[in-house]
């Protein structure tokens, strides 16, 4: 193909180049209408080229083309909007933002970072499977962060295609929390609860419970889930015996993808996943060279709660299934814009942000 590029000779009539700069428009669009997993990483790179090949080959990318990458974004956007319920929706927003920074400034560069043949013949490899173990969160996260990569690519696209310039950030609604009793206000816990921060474990209903973090060292503790915003956390606090009903952060975990599971067996027994705060994959810090992890395996907690009888084991359950669903609808509510290619153009159209009544869209500084 490079060779092809280099030749002067094929350009020489103009059906021949008509043919070629088709040919290139077809290959481009080929990567976002049969994207396969291997090419996420190349498909900036190929955004980049198509953006280029557009205003000189409309006639050449014609509404076959446009239509199979409408439906290409579509399908990527159902597949962005279940990861709401996934194991990283609390930090769903913040990659949407740092993705859509990445890739507009991809798209917009002078030049692509690799050779046309490497845009269109990617290589296969991202990560071998003894680095990922089946199930982890980190499998999961390592999803998310290449469906939002496709996901943001092909918006991008539909919004150039349509003519409209580029925002700097995507539609976004502003954050809101109507809730003026959650268990976070209730309890005192307004931001991240740290460990040693004070409590209310009366006003919020925590819950009894024991756990061991080490063998045959069994602990005592108050079981508590909150959520704020985009944010939760499962809390386990030790009560104060002389400040009663007062008692101070312990241990404080993520609420989403806690997968919660009341024991076959053992009624009183509650399971909970306890996945990092943060993606690994995103911090440069746990990479080798070539993309592979510098720990051998990622591998996710267990905690498994014991409460005094099957009552408050069901009351830790519900209360946990209640914070996740409040967390989830707040990133669905705020991402909501970005998910409908019609309202986001409309919106990419205002000069100003506006209310969300309005139909408005704003990015605001907590969800980058």
């Amino acid at each position: 193909m490079d060779r092809t590029i280099r030749s002067s000779t094929i350009f020489s009539d103009g059906k021949s180049l008509l043919l070629w700069r088709t040919c290139k428009t077809a290959a481009a669009a080929g990567l976002f209408i049969t994207k396969q997993p291997s090419q996420l990483k190349t498909l900036w790179d190929g955004g980049w080229l198509l953006r280029q090949l557009l205003p000189y080959s409309q006639s050449e990318f014609n509404k076959h083309h446009l239509k199979l990458l409408k439906i290409s974004y579509e399908n990527s956007a159902c597949a962005l909007e279940k990861e709401v319920k996934g194991f990283w929706p609390d930090l769903l927003i913040t990659v949407l933002c740092d993705e859509w920074r990445k890739c507009k400034r991809a798209m917009e560069s002078s030049s692509p970072p690799k050779e046309p043949k490497s845009m269109l013949f990617p290589p296969r490899k991202l990560f071998s499977e003894e680095d990922i173990p089946e199930g982890s969160s980190f499998t999961a996260g390592e999803r998310m962060h290449e469906l939002v990569k496709v996901f943001v690519l092909l918006h991008q696209l539909q919004i150039f295609t349509h003519g409209r310039a580029l925002p700097d950030q995507p539609l976004i609604y502003q954050p809101t929390d109507h809730r003026t009793n959650s268990r976070a206000q209730t309890s005192g816990l307004v931001s991240i609860p740290k460990p040693g921060t004070e409590m209310n474990l009366g006003k919020c209903n925590a819950v009894p419970c024991r756990i061991a973090f080490e063998r045959g060292k069994e602990r005592h503790f108050w079981f508590l889930a909150i959520s704020i915003g985009t944010s939760g956390w499962l809390v386990l606090a030790e009560e104060l015996p002389l400040k009663k009903p007062y008692g101070v952060v312990r241990v404080a975990a993520p609420l989403a993808g806690c997968n919660p599971r009341i024991d076959d067996k053992h009624s009183k027994w509650l399971h909970l996943r306890i996945r990092p705060s943060a993606l690994p994959f995103l911090d440069p810090v746990k990479y080798k060279p070539h993309g592979k992890l510098k720990t051998k395996a990622f591998v996710d907690g267990r905690w498994i709660l014991a409460f005094r009888d099957e009552e408050s084991c069901k009351t830790a359950f519900l209360m946990i299934l209640e914070e996740i669903n409040y967390l989830c609808d707040e990133v669905h509510r705020r991402i909501k814009p970005s998910l409908k290619l019609a309202t986001a153009l409309d919106i990419s159209n205002l000069s100003a942000p506006v209310s969300e009544e309005s139909s408005s869209h704003t990015t605001p500084p907590d969800s980058l």
